[in-house]
């Protein structure tokens, strides 16, 4: 078969065109790219799956925490809710959680020593349940609190007041269903029932189991300071108690009885 018309067909190449692409072609080869691996993007792989497994363990730990407390906000309070009713003695696993609120408190620098400043005033209650009356307040000082009132009957059945930083104080910690919601002046405010108690009184490394039966604790806030009196058993209601809190008047210092 004679195809001699086909090539007749086709255009007619430049003869110039050819000879350039033959010499491109020939003196600019295929260059074949080989990435070397650098130490350092070996670095910054390792530490990205570093981030990634610390991320994961993260997690599991906030969830696992997660099912043992949970942060309840109660107007301008934060109460640390428990999902158990005891507790281990201390090193023996789970603890009473210890734990502030965010921020810092200021600080002053006295003979080379930082001491932090707590913005806490003295109060007196304009009104006491029948009985009691007011104690010398000892001056004890027990991690972020501040005890500034004691009050007790001829039966030795005592109320107390202490105080602690919003910024930098404690939570108020009770197991779920031990708390509820109350008003203070029409202000939130958290009234917990009971309190841990040893299993065994003789023993001080026995098993504590919440005792809702030991008394009350309210607290609420006054501008910069959580307030909280407290009961340690069941001698007072807790009506007569947010009676008493209501009645608090900030005093001067000098007044402390």
């Amino acid at each position: 078969m004679n195809d001699d018309f086909i090539y007749k067909a086709l255009p007619k190449i430049p003869m110039d065109f050819a000879e350039s692409l033959y010499a491109r072609i020939s003196t600019n080869p295929v260059k074949v790219s080989q990435r070397g691996v650098h130490p350092k993007r070996i670095t910054r792989r390792w530490l990205q799956i570093a981030m990634i497994i610390l991320g994961l363990l993260l997690l599991v730990a906030w969830s696992q925490i997660r099912l043992l407390v949970r942060y309840v906000p109660i107007g301008d309070l934060w109460l640390v809710e428990s999902a158990r009713t005891t507790q281990n003695a201390p090193g023996d696993g789970f603890v009473t959680p210890v734990i502030p609120t965010p921020g810092q408190l200021p600080t002053v620098i006295s003979d080379g020593i930082v001491v932090e400043l707590l913005k806490i005033n003295k109060l007196s209650p304009d009104w006491t349940p029948e009985g009691f009356s007011a104690l010398e307040v000892p001056e004890d000082w027990i991690a972020y609190e501040k005890n500034i009132g004691m009050w007790s009957n001829d039966a030795q059945e005592k109320i107390q007041l202490f105080a602690v930083p919003i910024s930098g104080g404690m939570h108020p910690y009770a197991p779920a269903g031990m708390y509820e919601e109350v008003r203070v002046n029409g202000e939130p405010a958290i009234l917990i029932h009971g309190r841990l108690a040893l299993t065994d009184p003789k023993n001080p490394t026995a098993r504590r189991k919440w005792d809702e039966s030991l008394g009350f604790q309210l607290s609420w806030t006054i501008v910069e300071a959580v307030y909280t009196l407290e009961t340690f058993g069941p001698y007072l209601s807790k009506s007569d108690l947010i009676r008493m809190a209501e009645s608090m008047k900030v005093v001067p210092w000098s007044q402390v009885p």
